[in-house]
């Protein structure tokens, strides 16, 4: 196994950043607090479990984001967070009035769809959703950081997208 030393840590660590805060940052409804000290934590984690890092295996990205996905994991079991359908609509509508852009061209409310929507689907189907679409990370790249083939994640995401569809139907019929 090759060594991975301190400098290159910090080089490839600053390579991946800001693309593990906007996954972060997504996944904690755009709270900032608690997507700083998520990230805080991953860094912590990578920098300590280091000598574990093997190159050979994938990369370091999707090293990081295995990370970071295990740890949004232990902090949605620590919170325990049970919405309402309601809640989870007015949440959707405050992370687009916060994060999104001030003008409602066509695009942004196409956005302001796709969030609303996203809010209301399992956390499984919602994460795959977002790790494909927003952190635009490959199948491969997925695969490693949930620890499933590469297979099974183009099955899951192929279903998560079905439901996607058909709530975003249920919401936004065509108008004939």
């Amino acid at each position: 196994m090759k060594k991975f030393g301190h400098k290159q840590f910090v080089a490839e660590y600053h390579k991946v950043k800001d693309k593990v805060f906007t996954y972060l940052m997504y996944r904690v409804s755009f709270n900032r607090d608690i997507a700083e000290d998520l990230l805080m934590e991953i860094i912590l984690k990578a920098y300590e479990n280091l000598p574990k890092y093997d190159p050979e295996k994938g990369s370091f990205k999707s090293w990081v984001f295995a990370i970071a996905h295990n740890e949004l994991v232990n902090y949605w079991r620590g919170a325990k967070i049970t919405q309402s359908l309601d809640e989870m609509e007015e949440l959707g509508e405050k992370a687009y009035s916060r994060y999104m852009a001030d003008e409602e061209t066509s695009k942004n409310l196409e956005n302001k769809k796709v969030w609303q929507i996203l809010e209301f689907m399992s956390q499984g189907d919602k994460e795959i959703i977002m790790m494909r679409f927003m952190d635009d990370l490959n199948y491969d790249e997925i695969s490693l950081i949930m620890g499933k083939e590469p297979g099974a994640i183009r099955t899951q995401l192929s279903r998560a997208l079905d439901k996607f569809r058909d709530l975003y139907q249920k919401f936004y019929p065509s108008i004939p």
